[in-house]
């Protein structure tokens, strides 16, 4: 059995029968069966995002005919699911707890013929039993630079598991160094979510129908996945810049009505969006996200962005609003995320902490053409995975 993996079962099982409800759903989500296998590839993630980094492939290999079946660590990944439309022979669920009998039983059932992790979750009974039923797993798109757990004394178990795997692909060369010193199959492949965004742009998805009367010739900016300490930088922002729409977009939908409240004028809700005259969307000069799955197409529509999470909680993805070619900024606290680093490196974003450098920044960005050539020189990670899959055999094709 897993350590960490009946750590975390009996902690989240005593917190599911306290009446914890993430607790409870990561339980209760876990009672529907599986699907029925065989698959001809088993893909693992902890939730939706890690899903979309590979998901134009994923579309590829079911237009191949192959059976994929997705599970998530977190029940927000299934969530995601139920608004999404996934392609013929692809099929999700959410992970079995990481000790037996549970994942004895998964497998059994699901009869994966190869195994692809998502990042870095990693869970030691279920790595186990494939390696003892001799399927073979890789790892795709890990973020694991120098001073990763990894690394450190207490990967020990991690670093073991991974020298079976087949291949270990990193997002960034910063892992390379203490992969290859570990003993590990490794190899940069870049990241995926350039690749998925650009198919997103490709599929035709963009801004809702319309958006040229809200937009009214006027530059917009989005502030993406906000929490309350973004939210204070920018509020002010509105009474100083008349010209510029905005669009707030809060990490958490559920608090779309309380952001409206805090808004210095009216604004609109996404969710009725369509019921909105041409003269309302032309006169509004902030519209508020209270939906999920919107906030990727508002980005294009954008003159820049703002992206949350940098002052406390942790910097949201910045590569989608990039994708569109416009101008980033975000707060002062990037953390471990290579992109913010590079892109701010490259000069196509921008820390901004206070209300003046927000204004000085939007006043730069006013008549900054849309350029999306830093992000096209990310892409190919998908390219690359494809090619690994199937030189090391983890699909076969005719």
């Amino acid at each position: 059995m897993s350590f960490p993996g009946v750590v975390f079962g009996a902690l989240s099982h005593i917190a599911a029968l306290g009446g914890h409800r993430a607790a409870r759903a990561w339980w209760t989500g876990r009672l529907a069966p599986a699907p029925e296998g065989p698959f001809d590839l088993w893909i693992h993630g902890a939730s939706w995002g890690e899903y979309w980094m590979l998901e134009p492939l994923v579309r590829a290999w079911s237009a191949s005919g192959k059976r994929v079946l997705v599970t998530f660590f977190s029940p927000s990944g299934l969530r995601g699911w139920t608004r999404y439309a996934p392609p013929p022979g692809v099929e999700a669920c959410l992970a079995p707890p990481d000790f037996n009998p549970y994942v004895h039983r998964f497998i059994e059932r699901i009869q994966p013929q190869a195994l692809l992790v998502l990042q870095t979750d990693l869970w030691h009974t279920m790595l186990r039993e494939v390696g003892r039923r001799d399927i073979p797993f890789a790892v795709a798109f890990a973020h694991v630079p120098e001073r990763h757990r990894w690394w450190s004394a207490l990967g020990v178990l991690d670093r073991r598991l991974l020298r079976r795997a087949v291949f270990v692909g990193l997002q960034h060369p910063s892992g390379l160094a203490p992969a290859l010193r570990a003993g590990l199959n490794a190899l940069v492949l870049g990241d995926g979510r350039m690749d998925a965004a650009a198919a997103r742009i490709a599929r035709g998805e963009g801004p809702p129908e319309r958006w040229s009367r809200f937009a009214d010739a006027r530059p917009v900016l989005v502030l993406g996945s906000s929490w309350p300490e973004d939210e204070s930088v920018w509020l002010p922002v509105l009474m100083r810049r008349t010209h510029w729409k905005f669009v707030f977009a809060p990490h958490d939908p559920s608090r779309a009505e309380e952001l409206r409240a805090k808004l210095p004028l009216p604004a609109l809700r996404s969710s009725e969006w369509s019921n909105y005259r041409d003269e309302q969307l032309e006169e509004a000069r902030a519209l508020v996200v209270d939906q999920l799955g919107s906030l990727f197409g508002l980005y294009g529509g954008a003159q820049a962005a703002f992206v949350g999470g940098a002052f406390a909680q942790g910097l949201h993805n910045i590569l989608e609003p990039l994708s569109w070619g416009i101008p980033v900024a975000f707060g002062p606290h990037i953390g471990r995320h290579w992109e913010a680093a590079d892109a701010l490196r490259d000069g196509v974003a921008q820390t901004v902490t206070t209300l003046d450098e927000a204004l000085n920044w939007l006043d730069q960005m006013e008549r900054r053409a849309p350029n999306a050539n830093w992000a096209i020189r990310q892409r190919g990670a998908l390219a690359l995975l494809d090619q690994q899959v199937r030189e090391r055999g983890l699909l076969r094709f005719d």
